[in-house]
């Protein structure tokens, strides 16, 4: 048996957690300058609709939706994406939090979480209309303008 530091943490796969995780950027990366969006997509009909809500923040050019499967499976180039993303917001569907564990999983911490349950949207009961949709748009977008006031641009100085 061999000796472990206490403090290491090993996947299921062997390799130590600490490799997979998100890592510094290089200096020459570029940061990505819309918001990154990631939706749980699940199999219920909450998944759909916080699937939805992401696809639209896309299409209205709002954010840029990119794949939380591939998060979960450490996929090198979406990876990067998410560490060069200046902003991310995640969508869960339902109390269960898949999105957002999916990320902290992988060592993404900062980034804001809708929760579309607390918007009054239950599992089971809440097909992706176009109503609904459009109270999770509007609820992302008030998350990402309350990001964009919090953290404003650092605007140099004029000479």
């Amino acid at each position: 048996m061999s000796c472990m530091n206490p403090e290491d943490t090993w996947l299921a796969s062997g390799r130590a957690a600490e490799a997979v995780g998100p890592r510094p950027t290089s200096l020459g990366s570029k940061p990505f300058p819309k918001p990154v969006v990631y939706a749980c997509s699940g199999c219920s009909d909450a998944g759909e609709l916080a699937d939805s809500v992401a696809r639209e923040l896309t299409r209205l050019g709002v954010a840029e939706m990119s794949c939380l499967a591939g998060i979960g499976g450490r996929v090198k180039s979406l990876m990067n994406k998410a560490e060069r993303a200046e902003t991310i917001l995640v969508i869960d569907g339902c109390p269960l939090n898949c999105a957002r564990n999916t990320l902290e999983l992988a060592g993404f911490q900062k980034f804001r979480h809708l929760e579309l349950h607390r918007l009054g949207f239950r599992k089971g009961s809440c097909p992706p209309t176009p109503e609904r949709v459009a109270g999770g748009i509007k609820a992302a977008a008030e998350m990402l303008a309350a990001e964009a006031v919090s953290c404003p641009k650092q605007i140099p100085p004029e000479s």
